[in-house]
């Protein structure tokens, strides 16, 4: 993730006090009404999808939205991406925009997905010769087979999200935008896409990313903004930004009950849930090379379940997956519990050897064989470590040095 201030680069798209309102009619003769009566009398209710949006995203930023559904999202993308008007406020875009927005937008059902490279690449700009260029690029990374020859009415939802992400991300976008196209389609191909996403960052792509999946914003984006009710709710840290949301969307008290350790962000499931997860103690965030950390945890079972194995896994903030180890590595396994029971414990990384940074964890909780995930966290906890020393690696490993004479 850069380190250099959003604020020191230039923008490469501006979104200035953008309000999108509907006209809601109750009945569709109220239409008609109101184009005969003009401004004398009102026959509908204004909805506000967006009000007086605001915000920057910088050259080579990938900036993260959440929110609820029906916050604005998509709206906002679609204004944006100059599919939409909005009722008043001005977008100012700085370059080529490339956006994925719903499943086959843009896309022509009857033609090919060949000829769907050519119509697409021309409304993004590109010349019959820079398309050509491109398109065994393009016709490689959507990986299609001999479908890329068929008409797009005989794709599947995740053959059509391939073609489209393989136009957009290879027509040289300044700003590309993803809206949740990355939940469709199967994990090899969604890892493409994320490695060449990560290829355009490189490059210096700026990048608008619409995900429910708050792990993968956290792990990509420099910055994260919550819309609420059409509204810029909060804007910074992804991690702490997705954490605030996600702990909003379980309650107004969630708040409190996160600072005391009742509630954990978390993807549930009908197994279990973590009531706890913590470096210990709660306030210790910083820390430096050498030093011991441990982690408490808590696992309440919805269910009966067999054995229980945890994992703790710790990412740089960057995205590197630096720590990924199970309980099982050490023959340590949970016996079965009840409907209700805990399953309760720590976890002590000795003698911190994690290079200068900061980072980010999660712990899982598995079945005795690993198949079935009880409950995972999100990326919810979060550390520092400093070396006092100069350092240029990941890691800073235990070693000795030795005068051969």
């Amino acid at each position: 993730m850069s380190s250099k201030p959003a604020d020191a680069r230039p923008p490469a798209l501006e979104v200035i006090d953008v309000t999108k309102a509907y006209r809601l009619f109750r009945r569709s003769s109220d239409r008609l009404r109101q184009l005969i009566h003009g401004g004398k009398r009102t026959y509908y209710k204004e909805h506000f999808a967006l009000r007086g949006m605001t915000f920057t995203v910088n050259q080579g930023e990938t900036i993260g939205i959440v929110g609820r559904n029906g916050a604005g999202k998509s709206t906002l993308l679609q204004i944006i991406s100059g599919t939409l008007q909005p009722s008043s406020g001005e977008v100012r875009v700085y370059g080529r925009i490339a956006a994925l927005l719903e499943l086959g937008a843009g896309i022509n059902p009857v033609m090919t997905g060949r000829e769907n490279v050519v119509l697409l690449a021309a409304v993004l700009g590109l010349t019959a010769k820079e398309t050509a260029e491109r398109m065994d690029e393009i016709v490689a990374f959507a990986d299609l087979g001999p479908y890329i020859d068929q008409p797009v009415k005989t794709y599947s939802s995740g053959m059509y999200v391939r073609l489209a992400f393989s136009i957009a991300t290879c027509v040289d976008p300044d700003i590309l935008i993803v809206d949740e196209a990355l939940s469709v389609g199967d994990l090899t191909f969604r890892n493409k896409c994320m490695a060449r996403i990560n290829e355009l960052r490189a490059k210096g792509v700026s990048i608008l990313f619409v995900s429910h999946d708050l792990s993968t914003l956290q792990m990509i984006c420099d910055r994260a903004i919550w819309i609420e009710g059409g509204k810029v709710r909060a804007v910074g840290d992804p991690v702490h930004i997705t954490q605030e949301f996600h702990t909003f969307m379980t309650g107004e008290n969630a708040a409190h009950a996160l600072g005391n350790g009742q509630l954990v962000p978390q993807q549930s499931t009908d197994i279990a849930e973590f009531v706890s997860f913590r470096i210990r103690p709660d306030a210790a965030r910083e820390f430096v090379v050498g030093d011991d950390i441990t982690f408490d945890f808590a696992l309440k079972c919805k269910q009966p379940v067999a054995g229980v194995v945890f994992t703790l896994c710790v990412y740089r903030r960057d995205g590197q997956w630096m720590i990924g180890q199970t309980s099982r590595d050490q023959s340590k396994v949970w016996p079965g519990r009840e409907a209700g029971g805990l399953a309760e414990g720590s976890v002590t990384l000795r003698n911190l050897s994690l290079g200068p940074g900061e980072y980010v964890c999660c712990a899982t909780a598995y079945s005795e064989d690993l198949t079935i995930c009880y409950a995972s966290t999100e990326l919810n906890v979060t550390f520092k470590v400093a070396v006092p020393f100069p350092t240029w690696g990941n890691i800073v490993h235990a070693i000795e040095w030795h005068d051969a004479r």
